[in-house]
């Protein structure tokens, strides 16, 4: 079982956004794949849009417990869900997790039994300020663990977001360079982005979203299939 998580301490960055089109993607490109979407957010904005689309393959979890309010997580019935899922012989099994505005990894354990976490940021002062601040209490959240436990850390992935052009992405890849994360392929922006969590007949919005973005979901699913391929932590921002 692999799990996902989308995460950053600001809002409106995207963390939602991708989370539906990689858990949509993962179980519509793999039919082997058995995948749960878990909102962690107690509005449960996610959980409630995409719950139209549950089957014996697509599961979509928001449950009361996981939250101790104010966003603060509650770590141990979040980490016992996760060890309850269990794969079989037939299927892959996948957890993406949808992390509310507010989180902190200082507060956030459960992070720690991830197998990839991804940051979604926009180029804007604001979206940086926060990114940076949340990488480094994310490392800090994994050296500390590691003096009790010698497992690998997950891997951490900024997600450019909402880019318009090259020279955003370039300005982003700067102003993060000393960070020791990987920095993936840009979402470019779409103003279907606006619609993606309606409910429209025959779901046409999902459709030109999950169309008009394949090669990025191509991209986002296939790193999570295999995470276990890449190091570590790098020393620097290591472009994927």
């Amino acid at each position: 079982m692999k799990t996902a998580v989308f995460a950053n301490s600001k809002g409106g960055v995207g963390k939602s956004t991708i989370a539906l089109l990689t858990s949509l993607s993962l179980a519509t490109r793999h039919n082997r794949a058995k995948v749960q979407l878990i909102d962690l957010d107690p509005q449960a904005t996610t959980s409630d849009s995409l719950s139209r689309f549950a089957n014996h393959r697509f599961n979509v979890t928001n449950n009361e417990e996981f939250s101790l309010g104010s966003a603060t997580p509650n770590n141990s019935r979040i980490i016992s869900h996760l060890e309850s899922i269990s794969s079989d012989h037939l299927s892959e099994c996948y957890s993406i997790l949808d992390c509310p505005a507010g989180n902190e990894p200082e507060r956030s354990t459960f992070l720690l039994h991830s197998n990839i976490i991804f940051i979604p940021t926009s180029v804007s002062d604001a979206d940086v300020f926060a990114t940076k601040k949340y990488i480094s209490s994310l490392i800090e959240l994994f050296d500390s663990d590691t003096e009790n436990s010698p497992k690998k850390s997950p891997l951490v992935v900024i997600l450019p977001s909402m880019i318009d052009h090259r020279d955003e992405l370039n300005e982003l890849r700067s102003v993060l360079a000393g960070m020791p994360v990987y920095f993936g392929k840009p979402l470019r922006y779409s103003p279907n982005f606006r619609r993606a969590f309606r409910a429209e007949r025959d779901d046409n919005n999902v459709k030109v979203l999950l169309r008009e973005h394949s090669a990025y979901s191509k991209w986002i699913t296939d790193l999570i299939i295999h995470s276990d391929r890449l190091k570590l932590r790098p020393k620097k921002l290591f472009q994927l």
